[in-house]
């Protein structure tokens, strides 16, 4: 099932086809390019097709999460294929063969991932070839619309070796010679610092040459028993799990120092009328005192459906602007508007937080709270509610249940959740929000677990002096 929310995108959507449709050309002139599906989020069944150029193609294999689901001797390249009731990112890849089952060319498509998709993959080495006295590397880097590369580092373990700052990216790493297993990383980096990365082992076994090695950045609140932020620890005050065991902080540092990627989601239903006035100008002085020249924020509005008013952005007056003349109209679809929003978040990089004004009431969405739970946890965002309720109205069953389910999204995302009397709580809830993600710390480690899984359970301690430290619960690997 795909479901199409028609938000706009001011001008990007085009701008984001032509970035998806390039495909990846291999040496020789063979060349493979999926098929972009309908813009949207996408359960059941999908159909996706590819475009294969080149001569001495004898199979495309076609791959969801790695996983060979079919493969087509002939032209035209397509398959159907089974994404789950679960709403999830998953990634198709077609490869194009030759008969002796050497690769020629692939392409990788990401599904229920958002226009900000920022990767590198490398090409070389192969995974499972032994190597001599030195590795050819070379990787393709897929750039979120808007950004610059600035550079691909390639590395040998820990080590820098080469390096490239245009395409092609290639490079060549030396070698002890010994044939002992090693591995090799890719590291793409962005103008504003964010990075993505990739790693492959060689000459190694091919069960080592499919681990993935999971390195997990924790965006932690630390609270004192007053519930304030504490912005004073330093690392020998963390102590971080996963799954009941402990592990080393490999990375430490304030949040302040880097980019936070922020989502203002409104909503502008009709139930909202009262309160749309002040929401407007709260969110704006929100935006005007919290937002740096290396952050960016979006403001993104619902009622039938989701609209996006402002794309991501730094331009805090653009911003602002696009808080001006809301109108409340239509009715509530809560859940499908958070998924949209989760989904426009997918591929951003660093700390990320979608901070949610509603009456919480949803009437008519498609997806579930448990949907929304799932997938913000997949993705890495950090969901802060404010549930508005009415003054001097008893609260009825519905909206009892809408509270529970929005500070469930907050715990369940690493958030926190607030519930608010009409208009004249927003600016202390916003001045909350403003006061935690000024305060926060990242804490990274390496995973000792190697192969995908289940969710993983993590915790992140404060040693002594009473405090509590508030992080996600855990994620997928």
């Amino acid at each position: 099932m795909t479901v199409m929310l028609r938000a706009r995108f001011a001008g990007l959507l085009g701008v984001i086809l032509a970035g998806f449709a390039a495909g990846v050309e291999a040496e020789g002139g063979h060349s493979v390019r999926l098929l972009e599906p309908p813009i949207g989020l996408h359960t059941g069944a999908l159909r996706v097709g590819a475009v294969v150029e080149g001569e001495g193609v004898a199979r495309v294999e076609f791959l969801l999460d790695g996983k060979v689901v079919m493969s087509k001797i002939r032209p035209p390249y397509g398959v159907e294929v089974h994404l789950g009731d679960t709403l999830r990112p998953r990634r198709v890849t077609a490869i194009a063969l030759t008969a002796a089952g050497e690769e020629l060319a692939r392409d990788t498509l990401e599904i229920n991932l958002g226009p900000f998709r920022f990767a590198v993959r490398l090409i070389e080495p192969v995974p499972k070839t032994v190597y001599g006295s030195s590795v050819p590397v070379r990787a393709e880097v897929t750039l979120p619309v808007g950004d610059r590369l600035d550079r691909v580092d390639f590395l040998l373990e820990e080590t820098i070796i080469d390096s490239a700052t245009a395409p092609p990216y290639r490079g060549e790493l030396a070698l002890s010679g010994t044939g002992e297993p090693t591995y090799v990383r890719a590291i793409a980096y962005l103008e504003d610092g964010s990075s993505a990365e990739d790693l492959v082992f060689i000459n190694s076994s091919r069960d080592m040459a499919n681990l993935k090695v999971s390195f997990v950045e924790l965006y932690t609140t630390v609270l004192d028993r007053r519930n304030q932020p504490i912005d004073d620890l330093e690392i020998a005050d963390f102590k971080v799990f996963e799954d009941g065991a402990q592990h080393s902080i490999r990375r430490f540092e304030r949040v302040l120092d880097r980019q936070v990627n922020l989502g203002i989601l409104l909503d502008t239903s009709l139930s909202m009328v009262e309160e749309l006035r002040e929401t407007q100008k709260v969110a704006a002085g929100f935006l005007e005192r919290l937002l740096r020249p290396q952050d960016r924020a979006t403001v993104i509005t619902f009622s039938d459906e989701a609209e996006v008013k402002v794309p991501f952005s730094n331009d805090v007056e653009a911003l602002t602007k696009g808080l001006e003349r809301l109108e409340a109209l239509g009715e509530t679809t809560l859940w499908d508007s958070l998924a949209f929003t989760l989904y426009y978040f997918g591929g951003l990089k660093g700390k990320r937080a979608l901070v949610v004004l509603t009456d919480g009431q949803d009437s008519r969405s498609h997806y579930k709270i448990n949907d929304v739970i799932e997938y913000a946890q997949r993705l890495g965002v950090a969901v802060y509610p404010i549930a508005v309720s009415n003054s001097g109205a008893s609260i009825d069953r519905h909206a009892q249940e809408s509270e529970r389910n929005l500070r469930k999204l907050a715990s369940a995302t690493g958030g926190s959740s607030f519930s608010i009397q009409r208009a004249s709580g927003i600016e202390r809830a916003y001045e909350r929000i403003e006061a935690e993600l000024r305060a926060q710390y990242l804490v990274g480690y390496q995973s000792s677990k190697t192969t995908p899984g289940a969710f993983r359970q993590v915790k992140v301690e404060i040693l002594g002096r009473g405090l509590k430290a508030r992080t996600i619960p855990g994620y997928y690997p």
